[in-house]
């Protein structure tokens, strides 16, 4: 018990930490809502009369694998179905489970960014469910007690595994219809009897049989699980709420974004660090130049063209300029810009040949107000 609870718990934080690389996945995202209803048969009488059932489901989608759904259930007019035959009550159970889902399209096939057209998913679940008799007033009923209930119904936990064969609607893939076959099968108890004889009293009619096609009367083995078991098949509609990412399902993290990221540690982790970098190169090549510029200024120093001048005609540069922390972004971009057309007209009027000019505005906190010109 204590090894698969630990698979459990893996399992579980590795379906997590996959979600991390998908939008939209905060807990108040992909939840939904839906409801269902359909027919249900006995697995061992198939000719048994049909009975309906009819649920809500609240699913929250976790991953674009997993799911979970909680549901609530009631069945009307299908005691037949469980193995109670007398006089029909409009609902002859109601119940509710929690299940677990599985995209199986989403699973061996990836997931696309987005739900497909046609989607298949695996269910399986546990429930608890109370079923109604009808008491024992005007019936005469056989093996009707000793069972735990208090006549007029037992409670028995439920047991479901079955598929979600889903159609996504719309270009939103806001809405969902689905056809849901499922089987339930019923916890049973050592007292719990196969069927039920019973005869309105009063009267001489023979008692009714609830048992499966009498199986023990005609030689046949009497399966007993098959007897606390029904097959339902529902059809479904359901509305996926819009999440924080302003779709109604999971979206990829786009890779450019962290591309970004990626590249501003890598090439400029800080922009002191560049500075200095270039300060030991202008130690080695006279012909590289820093021109800095006063606080919020473009305009060129005495200093700065003195040091412009030291670049002969006819050479090819490139400019990069940058921008002091002090500001909006937008205003230190322009100011930068501001720099590096300062140096170029400058440059340009000497007879020295601006290759490219890269207005960087504020690249990291130790960013600093000066053009940097790079002979090539």
């Amino acid at each position: 018990m204590k090894k698969f609870t630990l698979v459990l718990i893996a399992m579980f934080g590795m379906t997590m930490a996959a979600s991390a690389q998908y939008a939209g996945h905060k807990f108040t995202d992909n939840w939904s809502i839906g409801l269902e209803g359909g027919t249900v048969t006995n697995l061992c009488d198939w000719d048994t009369p049909k009975g309906g059932v009819v649920g809500i489901n609240l699913t929250k989608g976790v991953t674009p694998i997993l799911s979970l759904e909680f549901q609530l259930q009631a069945g009307i007019n299908d005691g037949a179905n469980w193995n109670w035959t007398m006089p029909s009550k409009k609902f002859s159970r109601i119940g509710i489970m929690g299940i677990t889902k599985v995209n199986l399209m989403n699973l061996f096939g990836g997931y696309k960014g987005a739900p497909r057209l046609f989607e298949i998913q695996a269910r399986g679940g546990l429930g608890y469910s109370r079923f109604f008799f009808n008491g024992t007033p005007n019936w005469d009923v056989v093996n009707y007690t000793g069972r735990g209930d208090d006549g007029n119904g037992l409670n028995r936990l439920l047991y479901t595994f079955g598929l979600d064969l889903d159609f996504n609607l719309g270009e939103a893939k806001a809405w969902t219809l689905s056809l849901r076959p499922a089987m339930v099968l019923k916890g049973t108890r050592d007292n719990d009897p196969i069927g039920y004889e019973f005869r309105q009293i009063g009267t001489n009619a023979p008692y009714r049989r609830t048992t499966c096609d009498n199986e023990e009367a005609n030689g046949k083995p009497n399966l007993s699980y098959l007897h606390n078991g029904v097959f339902q098949i529902t059809a479904a509609v359901t509305y996926h709420f819009k999440n924080s990412n302003g779709k109604h399902h999971f979206t990829k993290v786009q890779p450019t974004e962290v591309t970004k990221t990626i590249e501003k540690v890598v090439e400029k982790p800080v922009e002191k660090v560049v500075e200095k970098v270039v300060e030991k190169v202008v130690t080695k090549n006279v012909g590289n130049v820093t021109v800095e510029f006063a606080q919020n200024k473009a305009t060129l120093t005495n200093t700065a063209k003195a040091k412009l001048n030291t670049i002969e005609k006819g050479t090819t540069v490139v400019l990069d300029g940058y921008a002091s922390p002090e500001g909006n972004k937008t205003y230190n971009q322009k100011l930068s810009q501001r720099r590096c057309d300062a140096v170029k007209a400058y440059l340009t009027e000497r007879g020295v040949n601006v290759a490219d000019v890269n207005a960087h505005g504020v690249a990291g906190q130790e960013s600093q107000r000066v053009v940097y010109v790079t002979i090539k």
